[in-house]
């Protein structure tokens, strides 16, 4: 029997937050599945079994969790022949959904922002020539008129 599932944050992919969980030292080869609440199997978005050099197998499982999913998932390694498993359980904050969005806000309100500043710049600078193009155009008038 292998080591104890991890499961660590992957960050945002497809709108969700993907996260993986990886245990390593099965013998045989170790059956990995995601599951909810219910003990139902979910769907994962890769998974990969390596066998090392010393034999012993390692496994990823990932998956995507989004705000409208479970957002308390189990990864579950099973032993087939053993019939042993180890799982371990992760929960998602909805503030870790939230937060993404008010990032993504922020960036979009923060860009706007800057491209009003960058025009608003703009215009002050055109301003102030045509201001003392003007100005240079009138000394120029009243010198010639003297």
């Amino acid at each position: 029997v292998g080591s104890d599932p991890d499961i660590p944050v992957e960050g945002h992919q497809d709108g969700g937050i993907r996260v993986v969980c990886r245990s390593f030292g099965w013998y045989p080869e170790p059956e990995a599945q995601w599951r909810d609440l219910q003990g139902q199997v979910l769907p994962s978005a890769s998974h990969n079994i390596l066998q090392e050099a010393t034999g012993l197998f390692q496994t990823e499982i990932a998956i995507v969790i989004t705000e409208e999913s479970n957002q308390k998932v189990s990864c579950s390694v099973r032993n087939p022949c053993l019939n042993q498993e180890r799982v371990s359980t992760i929960s998602i904050a909805d503030l870790f959904f939230t937060f993404h969005i008010w990032v993504v806000a922020l960036g979009v309100i923060l860009g706007v922002i800057f491209c009003v500043l960058i025009a608003l710049a703009s215009y002050c600078s055109w301003s102030q020539c045509r201001a003392k193009e003007t100005l240079q155009s009138a000394m120029e008038r009243q010198k010639s008129e003297y």
